[in-house]
């Protein structure tokens, strides 16, 4: 065993069946003759078109056989039985998580006959139980991309939306949100709850559910999503699932060196930009990518790099206009220790960079074992410009942030008969994040006309290191697939999250604050470093059956476990049972799906830590109200207090002793038609419900409050998702989805505490990841010259090889609350929850979004035949430069007076931009 793991600490074949969905393709191939019946023994060899590794296996006594872990690319058949004409088949995709079906007809043997089969496998998947979508290279690096971030394109599949509050459009590697999730929710669940993962290993943030190590687009070769994931070997994650594989070298030498750059130029200004001219914004991105063999046919490596630089000006608010009495109080001596003497509205200077690394190493022992081995890097940095808070900021109230991240990756595949193939994999991985405040001291907030001083969230460092394995078997029985494995994880957590230890300050209103009268105080005091490990275990067991052809039956259970620190109580009974079907009638050209099944999460570490921070021992917090609070702002003189209040109780946090894991009951029911070959047209119906997730509530009802971590925020969605869905084919693909759906919860996010706390159902509202209607459109369309041969020539020779990639989306608004400007009733909630004139949860809704990115691309091939080309392209985002909210005011009221700046923009997505690029591809 010993000898075993070493091995497989050296080099891995990434890929197949764990815990973050399969990493591999399959296979299943049925062999007849003219008549119709089936014919045992038939040799048949798949062969890698890349790499030329080889699987063969029989036909069985069903006239069938199944190739499982096949490395995602393009594969040859060739069928071969003594008595019949050999049939080669050309080259074929296997996609990520697909299982390829195939039938084919061998005659009996003429002289030196040979049959050659040319048809592509019709795009309709018959065997999966669950619809989902596989992007391709081709598709993602031939696309509109901002940051060059692959988790820009998860939001063009069907079933998902972005979360609340999320900005997929910056940059790729820097964090911009000190709690900060996938960016993405499926089914109404949090955008905590995704599975995130790269070549079948784990890649989610353990501490919020952000996506770790960065990939450039050059590195990724396919990735799917999908929004439920039938199988067994799917866990962690109570949300959708988002499964990337990397490119591997092939016989073949590939690379290009790429320039991408922006300047503000060519830029629209966005709306919450008040200022006369537009901001600086420059941008330059260079990178290279080269794959190719080492030892053809055996070893084969690919490697990228690509560096980020951006130098931009950012906008101070100040939607009141508000800055000439602010300056006049902070000039006051009750604010001599304020973390700032003054607002001013306007312009100031950020930058960002970003650096994305990656090796991978692959080595095909024989026919029956393969490694290989991934490392890759990322690191970003944002200056001046992270945002935390849902209220209008000055300069002094954002921060920075430095992220980096590594990861190994390594593994073995092993396939020592036709029928069994076993999967190990290992990762270990590192990510730091330290986030740091403009200014140092006190918050200063006063909901709905601005915030000053240092956010709350924004001084905290803290280190991530995982260490996962991950072992799965598949075995093939007769008109039986098996699968078992199990997956260890092991995180630490080394952080010093010091949140609201600089002191928060809460003026109702604009008076209040000249007046020096906050409503609101609230510090942490004592140590913030906290040390904690979690270790996620997952154990499964499937079936794939299929009793009859066309019919598809997958059954499966999953236990998954997770030892927590203390004081919380470690979940010890999360059995995941399993059910698909697929079933293709006789001599039809659809596939009727459904499924059910349990889906357990893992519990963020950022949820955990105030529990072992503020527990009493090593910390605590305190709150205080009314002239208790104008007391410690006169004390400290509108900065962080030295000490605590002597005669103010210590507010304590603690986990509740039920302290279950969440998850989610999910059912799913849809149809899929084969409208030709390669499109197909398909409805799918999804049932979700989620359990036990996270929230704080200061169970005492009263102040001080005493918060209790626990597990008992639910939430619902029903809806629908109609795609149209054209795979690439003569050079031009296309994906059209139209998502309905209403989703509900009673709290969105674990900070989010309740209104009530002693009724915490009374908050029963839809949920901030509700989007009632969204409709996406993406496409790739290249202009073929044998299509141009009638054109006049110099139309002929502009448009040739012209490449043209559209995103287009747009959908409903999101629900938005409406807050007082204070903790009214007392509840000790913060963020407030409070809402006024006894207003529901998220009462109103919020402007919805709409964009059209899109890519014009010009390719002149100066080596024929096709082998080096320079591209020449323009990124439009956001064409028609429509004003899309991010996040907006949710605060409504000062009192019994409505805010004017109720609903008013804190933060938008990018007006248009407009980015030019060069390549050099061969």
């Amino acid at each position: 065993m010993i000898r075993l793991l070493a091995i497989a600490c050296c080099l891995l074949p990434i890929g197949a069946y764990g815990q973050s969905m399969r990493a591999t393709g399959a296979m299943q191939v049925t062999v007849v003759d003219s008549t119709g019946s089936i014919i045992i023994g038939v040799r048949i060899t798949a062969t890698n078109a890349d790499t030329g590794a080889t699987r063969s296996a029989e036909t069985d006594n069903s006239g069938q056989t199944r190739f499982s872990g096949l490395a995602v690319g393009s594969y040859t058949l060739r069928l071969e039985k003594e008595g019949f004409a050999a049939v080669r088949v050309q080259a074929f995709p296997v996609s990520v998580g697909q299982t390829v079906v195939r039938q084919f007809e061998m005659r009996p043997a003429q002289v030196n006959e040979r049959l050659e089969v040319t048809d592509q496998p019709e795009a309709l998947e018959t065997a999966a139980t669950t619809s989902s979508v596989a992007l391709g290279n081709e598709r993602i690096e031939e696309a509109p991309a901002q940051n060059r971030n692959y988790l820009n394109f998860v939001l063009v599949a069907p079933g998902v939306a972005a979360s609340s509050g999320s900005n997929t459009q910056r940059a790729a590697a820097g964090v911009r949100s000190t709690a900060a999730d996938s960016g993405f929710t499926f089914g109404g669940m949090r955008g905590r709850n995704n599975s995130l993962s790269i070549d079948g290993v784990d890649n989610r943030d353990e501490t919020t559910g952000a996506n770790r190590v960065s990939i450039g687009l050059e590195m990724v070769e396919e990735f799917r999503v999908s929004g439920t994931s039938i199988s067994a070997d799917s866990g962690g994650a109570a949300g959708g699932n988002v499964n990337v594989v990397t490119r591997s070298g092939t016989n073949i030498w590939h690379g290009d060196a790429t320039y991408f750059t922006q300047n503000e130029f060519t830029n629209a200004r966005d709306a919450d930009v008040e200022s006369p001219g537009k901001p600086r914004f420059r941008r330059y991105q260079p990178g290279v990518s080269l794959l190719g063999p080492i030892w053809r046919n055996r070893t084969f490596f690919s490697t990228a790099f690509e560096q980020e630089w951006e130098l931009g000006e950012e906008f101070s608010e100040d939607p009141t206009h508000s800055a000439a009495v602010i300056n006049r109080a902070l000039a006051d001596p009750r604010y001599a220790r304020a973390a700032i003497h003054q607002v001013n509205e306007g312009l100031f200077p950020t930058t960002a960079s970003s650096t994305e690394f990656s090796f991978k190493l692959n080595h095909q022992l024989n026919d029956e074992h393969s490694l290989s081995a991934r490392y890759a890097f990322s690191r970003g940095r944002v200056f001046h410009d992270m945002q935390s808070l849902d209220n209008f900021t000055d300069r002094s109230a954002r921060g920075s942030s430095l992220t980096q991240d590594q990861s190994f990756v390594a593994g073995w595949m092993a396939v020592p008969s036709p029928s069994l193939v076993n999967d190990f994999r290992l990762q270990v991985a590192a990510r730091t994040v330290d986030l740091s405040p403009n200014a140092r001291g006190a918050l200063l907030e006063i909901p709905g006309v601005l915030s000053l001083g240092q956010a709350y969230g924004l001084d905290s460092e803290r280190a991530e290191d995982h260490y996962e394995v991950i072992d799965s078997v598949n075995t093939v029985r007769g008109r039986h697939q098996f699968g078992f494995g199990a997956s260890l994880h092991y995180v630490r957590l080394d952080a010093d999250l010091a949140n609201r230890f600089a002191g928060i300050f809460l003026f109702p209103t604009l008076d209040d604050f000249a007046r020096a009268r906050p409503d609101v105080f609230i510090q942490a005091f004592g140590n913030p470093h906290t040390e904690m490990t979690a270790a996620p275990l997952g154990v499964w067991i499937e079936d794939r059956w299929q009793p009859v052809s066309g019919l598809t039956i997958e059954a499966g259970a999953r236990y998954e476990g997770e030892r927590l620190p203390k004081p919380f109580t470690s979940p010890t009974h999360n059995f995941s049972p399993r059910l698909g079907v697929a079933w293709r009638p006789r001599g039809t050209s659809f596939v009727l799906r459904g499924g059910f099944g349990l889906f357990y999460d893992r519990y963020p570490l950022a949820f955990l830590n105030d529990a072992l921070q503020k527990d009493g021992t090593h910390g605590f917090e305190q709150y205080a109200t009314g002239d208790v609070a104008v007391g410690a702002l006169q004390l400290g003189l509108g900065g962080t207090l030295d000490a605590p209040l002597p005669a103010l109780a210590p507010s304590l946090y603690r986990p509740d002793s039920h302290f279950p894991t969440t998850y989610s009951r999910k059912f799913i029911a849809g149809a899929e038609r084969s409208l030709n070959t390669d499109t197909t047209l398909s409805i799918e119906y999804a049932y979700v419900r989620g359990f036990h997730l996270p929230r704080v509530r200061n169970i005492d009802l009263s102040l001080p409050p005493l918060y209790q971590l626990e597990m008992t925020a639910r939430s619902f969605y029903q809806g629908a998702a109609v795609t149209l869905h054209r795979r690439m084919s003569k050079e031009w693909t296309y994906l059209i989805a139209y998502n309905v759906g209403s989703a509900w919860d009673d709290g969105s996010d674990f900070d989010e505490q309740p209104s009530h706390p002693a009724d915490a159902r009374r908050d029963w509202a839809h949920s901030r990841q509700h989007q009632a209607q969204r409709v996406v459109a993406s496409g790739l369309f290249e202009v073929r010259a044998e299509e141009m041969q009638s054109a006049p020539g110099w139309l002929r020779e502009t448009l040739e090889d012209f490449h043209i990639a559209p995103i287009f989306s747009v959908g409903s608004g999101r629900p938005l609350n409406a807050l007082d400007s204070t903790d009214r009733f007392r509840t000790g909630a913060y963020p407030i929850t409070a809402r006024p004139f006894d207003l529901p949860r998220n009462p109103f809704t919020q402007e919805g979004a709409a964009s059209m990115d899109l890519r014009l691309m010009k390719v002149w091939w100066v080596v024929q035949p096709r082998r080096v080309a320079i591209e020449l392209a323009a990124d439009i985002f956001n064409l028609a430069n429509h004003t899309n909210p991010l996040r907006v005011s949710p605060f409504y009221a000062a009192g019994t007076a409505k805010l004017p700046t109720y609903g008013g923009l804190v933060e938008t997505l990018n007006a248009r931009q407009i980015q030019f690029s060069l390549s050099l591809e061969y």
